[in-house]
């Protein structure tokens, strides 16, 4: 029988008007997120504290709201380049400060859970939009060694919670497909392992379960674009640790969507994603399903490319070989336009859209010198002739 999602279709149609409108790109700075933090201070909804500082002194801030028992922990952006749930955290705070016809909702979720908010726990990283934090650490490696400074913080505020239910807030891959598809995995989740033979504690099935309901519900606005993460046991991961301790994990991975080079849209899709979450854990109604839907998710696979030039003629050692060549661009250095010259040189004019521009060349003649450029392109500058 189909599935009723009311609840989560009025939030697609009026996203906007909680969209956070200082936020529009992925270059969120740690100066954006103190001015959104001190807007919503002044609500008393909210109580914002701040837990510690990163290797460069920048605040890590803690956001609660609401008063009831089941505990829900979220923490995004503790890789610097991966800010698409930031984003969506601060729309998510703007429709919960609202004042509408949603105002029942809100008065339920708030009576049954207390939701806990980290949002940018890698600020440092975040200023240099890189993965790694100022002192080049894997913030996502270090859960054990502990390390780096924000890495404590998130382990002190995970010890002090004790939350029922964590959301660990990532970005993936613009090139991750969903299986052997050429669908982009615009969203994958993953109930991660506790140990290698992926054993499935109460905890971590509540999390399947929980995955399985919110996996039906995107593919009603999303079809076909849903993979799940690498289950692949990670001794040093947070997600990987914090469910081992008995709290149900339920990573979030924002890929690619066409024409979203900002993940706008999938900035959108976690909004929804998020709140409809907060709606079944009060309700308690996810537990009814069993983790066969979770299972059935297919896993990603990196399928997808910038350009594909397909019938290429390679010239080697004066032999000839037929090939094809596919490119990927990274997103600080893309590529709109690769356009095939005469004298066998490409020139790289700006910035590309996205990943579903695809080119193809028909007997075309290339160096073998060439095509070794052409491959480590994404350590080019803009603007460059080669």
């Amino acid at each position: 029988m189909p599935q009723d999602f009311q609840f989560e279709q009025s939030l697609y149609s009026r996203h906007e008007f909680y969209k956070e409108l200082s936020i529009q790109t992925r270059l969120i700075k740690h100066k954006n997120v103190e001015m959104l933090l001190r807007k919503q201070s002044e609500n008393k909804l909210f109580h914002i504290s701040k837990v510690g500082e990163s290797v460069e002194g920048r605040s890590l801030n803690l956001i609660k709201v609401g008063k009831g028992k089941t505990k829900i922990f979220l923490w995004s952006q503790m890789h610097g380049d991966e800010p698409t749930a930031t984003a969506a955290i601060f729309d998510i705070l703007n429709f919960l400060s609202a004042n509408d016809d949603y105002n029942e909702f809100r008065e339920n979720l708030f009576k049954n859970v207390t939701i806990y908010f980290l949002p940018m726990v890698n600020p440092d990283g975040a200023e240099r939009f890189q993965r790694r934090n100022a002192l080049e650490i894997d913030l996502n490696r270090d859960a054990r060694k502990l390390e780096s400074p924000e890495s404590m913080i998130l382990k002190n505020v995970f010890d002090s919670l004790k939350a029922d239910f964590g959301f660990n807030l990532h970005d993936q891959s613009k090139y991750y497909s969903v299986g052997n598809s050429f669908m982009s995995a615009a969203i994958s989740f993953l109930a991660p392992p506790i140990d290698e033979i992926k054993s499935i504690p109460s905890n971590r099935a509540s999390a399947m379960k929980l995955i399985g309901e919110l996996y039906l519900m995107a593919n009603s606005f999303i079809p076909g674009h849903i993979a799940k993460y690498s289950d692949e046991y990670e001794p040093r991961a947070f997600g990987d640790n914090f469910q081992r301790s008995g709290t149900s994990i339920i990573l979030i991975e924002s890929g690619g969507w066409h024409n979203d080079p900002e993940r706008q849209f999938i900035r959108k899709i976690n909004f929804i994603l998020l709140l409809s979450a907060f709606k079944l854990i009060a309700e308690k109604s996810f537990n009814k399903k069993d983790i066969s839907i979770y299972e059935s998710i297919p896993f990603n696979d990196e399928r997808l490319s910038d350009f594909i030039f397909r019938n290429l003629t390679l010239c080697c050692k004066e032999k000839y070989y037929k090939t094809d060549l596919a490119i990927q661009s990274e997103d600080k250095f893309l590529i709109i336009i690769i356009r095939f010259r005469p004298n066998h040189l490409f020139r790289i004019l700006g910035t590309c859209l996205y990943f579903q521009h695809i080119t193809t060349l028909t007997s075309a003649v290339m160096n073998f010198d060439l095509v070794k450029n052409l491959l480590y392109l994404k350590c080019l500058p803009r603007n460059l002739i080669i």
